[in-house]
C-alpha cells in the first residue's frame, strides 16, 4: 500500500497535466515524422519519374505518398495541436447585425429612387445596343451601364460608420502595411523591369491584341460590349489602348497595363487570405506569389489571361468580407466585381463558377442560418452582378456562337474533340478523360507546357515545391470536413479544383500554360498553408507546454515560412530570369523571327517596300510584324519567285527589301541574278546560331 503523501503526489493535476503534455508532444512527433517522410518519399519518388521522363507512367507512388503525409498532417493537427492565437483559421470579424435591407428601402426613399434610376440605366443599353451598328458612337451605352453599377451600389450601401483618423488607423498597422508595401513594391518591380525586352519575343497573340487595341485608337472599334478577335471580349482591348495611345506602338506600352494588373493581383490576395485567415498566411501568399516565375511570366505579356486571379481573388476576398461583416455595399460589389469579368478573357467566368461553389458548401453546412444572415445580400449581389453583366449577357443570348467561340475553339465536348480522339485512340471516353485529367493536375508537378505561352521544359514547379504544393492542397481539401476550419479554406480549394477542371481537363491539350494562370494563386497559397501547417505541428512536438509556450511562441513558424519564401524566390527567380529567360523559348520561332528584325524593318519601311517569301509558312499579316512595323508597305509572296524576275517587281519609286525565310532559301538565286547590285543581311539567333532570315535589299 502506497504512503498518502506519495500517492498525493502522483495524482495532483499538475502532474496529470504534464503526463498528458508529454503524451501530446508524442503523438504530434509520430505525425510530424509520418508526414515528413511522406514528403521526402514523395519528393524523391516524384524525381525519379521526371528523369525518366516517361510521360505514360506518372508518378502515381509519389502521389500516394503525398496524400498519406497530407493525411498524417491534417489528422495530426486534429487531433494534438492545441489553438493558438495566430493560427488564423479563424473569421477576421464576428459577424455583425445589420437592418434588412428592404427595411431601410422604405425608411429611406432615396434608395427607392436610386434603385429605380439603376434599373433605367441598366435598360438603356439593352434596348439601345442592338440598334447600333459597328460605327456608331456607344459612349451613352457605356456611361448609362456604368451609372446603373453606381447607382445600384448606392441604393444597397449603409450609411457608413464614422471612420478613424487616417494617423491611428496608419499607426496601429505600420509593419503590416510595411510589409504589405514592400511586396507590392517587389511584385512590381518584377513586372516591369526591362518590360519591352522580358521575354524577349513579341508572341503573335500579343501583337493580335495590340492591334485590336489600334482599333479602337482609330476608331474602327467602338463597341466594348461585343466579341473580337477568337472571340475574346473587346473591352479588354479598350483597356488596352489607353497605354498604346499614350506610349505608341510599344512593346512596353503593350504589356505595360497587364504588368499593373498582375502587380495588382498580388495585393488582392494578400487581402483575400488575410480576410480568409490571418495576416501572417497572406504575406507568406503574397510574397510567394510576387515571386512565382508563372505569374510573373504572365504579367510581362500583352495578352489578358493574367486578369483571371485578379478577378477572381477580387470577388473572393469581397465575399468574406461580405460574409463576414454582411455590409450590403460588399455583397453588390462582389457581383459587379463578377459580372465584370465577363469582359476580359473567357477564363474570368471561372469567377462565378467559384464563388457559386463556395456559396453552395456554406449553405449545406447550416441552410438556415445561411439563408437567415445572408439572403438579403445574395440578393444584393445578384442584382449587381445582372447589371454588370446584362450587355454581354444579352450579347450571348443573341450571339451564343460568337460569345462561346473561345469555348467551342477548344472544349473537349463543344470542339468534337473528344469524339474525335475516340475514333483516333479506339479508348473510351472515360479513359480519355482520365488522361486529360492527370494531364491537367500534374502540370504543377510532372506534365511540362505543351504550348508557346511559355513553353518551360519543366513542370511549374520543381519536385521539392511540386511536393509541397500536393501536400497543403490535399491538407486544405481534408480540411473541408471541419466545419470550422473548411469554411475559412474552401474559396483556395474551390479555385484549384475548378480551375483544373474546366481550365486543363475539360480544354484541349493540357497542360496549356494559358489557361491554368489563374491557378498561381491558389498553388502559393497552398504552399503557404503546408509550410505553415507543418511547422505548427513541430511547434506542438517540440513545446513543454503544449497549450503555454507553443501558443506563445511562433517563431518557429514564422522562421519557417520566411524560410520557405526564400528558398522559393531563389529557385524561381533563378528558373525565369537566368535560365527560361535567355533560351527565348516564349513565342515561337516565327515571333521570334518578327520581333528580331522589326527595328530594322523600321529603319528601312520609308524608303522600300518590303516582299515577304514566307507563305505558307509564314504570312506578313502574322500580328507580330503588323503590330511592331506599323504602315508599311508590304506584300506577301505566296508563290515562288519567277525565274528570270522581272524589274518591273520594283516599286518605281522606291527600293525593296525581300525577307526570305529559310525554308525558301532557294529562291535567294533568283533574287542574285536579277538584282546582282542587291545587299544580302543574314540575320542569325543568338542563342543557337542558326539562320533565321535573309533580307536582300535593293536600294532605291
Amino acid at each position: 500500500m502506497q504512503p498518502e503523501a506519495h500517492r498525493s503526489e502522483t495524482s495532483t493535476p499538475e502532474a496529470a497535466s504534464r503526463t498528458a503534455g508529454r503524451a501530446d508532444r508524442v503523438a504530434a512527433l509520430l505525425w510530424l515524422l509520418a508526414a515528413l517522410f511522406g514528403i521526402l518519399a514523395g519528393r524523391w519518388l516524384l524525381a525519379q519519374a521526371l528523369a525518366a521522363g516517361d510521360p505514360a507512367r506518372p508518378p502515381w507512388a509519389a502521389l500516394a505518398a503525398l496524400a498519406l503525409a497530407a493525411l498524417a498532417l491534417w489528422v495530426g493537427r486534429r487531433t494534438v495541436a492545441a489553438p493558438d492565437a495566430d493560427a488564423g483559421l479563424s473569421p477576421r470579424a464576428p459577424l455583425l447585425a445589420l437592418p434588412p435591407v428592404w427595411t431601410a428601402f422604405w425608411r429611406r426613399y432615396w434608395r427607392l429612387l436610386a434603385l429605380g434610376a439603376a434599373t433605367l440605366c441598366a435598360a438603356f443599353p439593352l434596348w439601345r445596343i442592338p440598334q447600333l451598328g459597328p460605327q456608331a458612337s456607344y459612349t451613352a451605352v457605356f456611361w448609362s451601364w456604368l451609372a446603373g453599377i453606381v447607382l445600384f451600389g448606392t441604393a444597397v450601401a449603409e450609411r457608413p460608420a464614422r471612420p478613424p483618423s487616417w494617423r491611428a488607423w496608419i499607426t496601429a498597422r505600420r509593419p503590416l502595411l510595411l510589409a504589405v508595401g514592400a511586396t507590392a513594391l517587389l511584385a512590381l518591380l518584377l513586372r516591369v523591369w526591362q518590360l519591352g525586352a522580358i521575354p524577349f519575343t513579341l508572341g503573335g497573340d500579343e501583337g493580335s491584341q495590340g492591334l485590336e487595341a489600334l482599333r479602337v485608337l482609330a476608331g474602327d472599334l467602338r463597341n466594348p460590349f461585343t466579341t473580337g478577335w477568337l472571340g475574346v471580349p473587346t473591352m479588354s482591348f479598350f483597356f488596352n489602348s489607353l497605354a498604346i495611345q499614350y506610349l505608341g506602338p510599344t512593346v512596353t506600352a503593350l504589356r505595360l497595363p497587364w504588368a499593373l494588373v498582375g502587380a495588382a493581383t498580388v495585393v488582392v490576395a494578400f487581402l483575400l487570405v488575410r480576410q480568409m485567415v490571418g495576416a501572417r498566411l497572406a504575406l507568406a501568399t503574397a510574397v510567394l506569389l510576387a515571386v512565382y516565375h508563372y505569374h510573373i511570366h504572365f504579367s510581362r505579356l500583352g495578352s489578358n489571361q493574367v486578369a483571371d486571379p485578379f478577378f477572381l481573388a477580387l470577388a473572393l476576398f469581397l465575399l468574406y468580407r461580405a460574409l463576414d461583416g454582411r455590409a450590403q455595399l460588399n455583397w453588390a460589389l462582389l457581383g459587379a466585381v463578377t459580372g465584370l469579368a465577363f469582359y476580359f478573357y473567357a477564363g474570368a467566368r471561372l469567377t462565378p463558377v467559384v464563388i457559386v461553389a463556395v456559396l453552395g458548401y456554406l449553405f449545406v453546412l447550416d441552410p438556415r442560418a445561411f439563408v437567415r444572415r445572408h439572403g438579403w445580400g445574395l440578393l444584393a449581389a445578384a442584382g449587381a452582378f445582372m447589371i454588370t453583366a446584362a450587355p454581354m449577357l444579352q450579347y450571348a443570348w443573341r450571339f451564343p456562337d460568337e460569345f462561346n467561340a473561345r469555348l467551342n475553339t477548344v472544349g473537349v465536348f463543344q470542339s468534337g474533340w473528344l469524339a474525335r480522339e475516340i475514333d483516333i485512340r479506339g479508348e473510351s471516353a472515360a479513359a480519355i478523360l482520365f488522361d486529360q485529367f492527370r494531364r491537367a493536375a500534374l502540370a504543377f508537378n510532372f506534365y511540362p507546357d505543351r504550348t508557346v505561352w511559355y513553353g518551360l521544359r519543366e513542370p511549374l514547379l520543381n519536385p521539392f515545391f511540386g511536393s509541397l504544393f500536393v501536400l497543403g492542397l490535399l491538407y486544405g481539401t481534408f480540411t473541408l470536413l471541419d466545419r470550422a476550419v473548411g469554411r475559412r479554406v474552401a474559396p483556395m480549394v474551390a479555385w484549384w479544383w475548378g480551375g483544373m477542371l474546366l481550365g486543363g481537363m475539360l480544354t484541349e491539350s493540357p497542360p496549356s500554360s494559358q489557361r491554368l494562370v489563374t491557378l498561381a494563386v491558389p498553388v502559393c497559397f497552398f504552399l503557404a498553408l503546408a509550410l505553415q501547417e507543418l511547422a505548427r505541428l513541430a511547434r506542438q512536438a517540440v513545446a513543454r507546454q503544449a497549450a503555454g509556450r507553443a501558443a506563445r511562441a511562433p517563431w518557429l513558424t514564422n522562421g519557417v515560412l520566411a524560410a520557405g519564401v526564400l528558398l522559393f524566390a531563389a529557385y524561381s527567380l533563378t528558373t525565369y530570369f537566368v535560365d527560361f529567360t535567355p533560351q527565348r523559348l516564349y513565342g515561337g520561332q516565327n515571333a521570334e523571327l518578327a520581333t528580331q528584325i522589326a527595328p530594322r524593318l523600321n529603319e528601312l519601311k520609308y524608303e522600300h517596300r518590303f516582299y515577304f517569301v514566307g507563305p505558307p509558312w509564314m504570312y506578313w499579316g502574322f500580328a507580330t510584324l503588323p503590330y511592331l512595323v506599323p504602315r508599311a508597305d508590304a506584300i506577301d509572296v505566296p508563290h515562288p519567285l519567277p525565274d528570270p524576275l522581272p524589274e518591273t517587281w520594283l516599286p518605281p519609286d522606291k527600293g525593296a527589301v525581300f525577307i526570305v525565310i529559310p525554308p525558301r532559301m532557294d529562291e535567294l538565286a533568283i533574287l542574285a541574278r536579277a538584282f546582282p547590285q542587291g545587299v544580302r543581311e543574314n540575320v542569325y539567333s543568338p542563342v543557337d546560331g542558326r539562320l533565321m532570315v535573309v533580307l536582300y535589299r535593293i536600294t532605291p
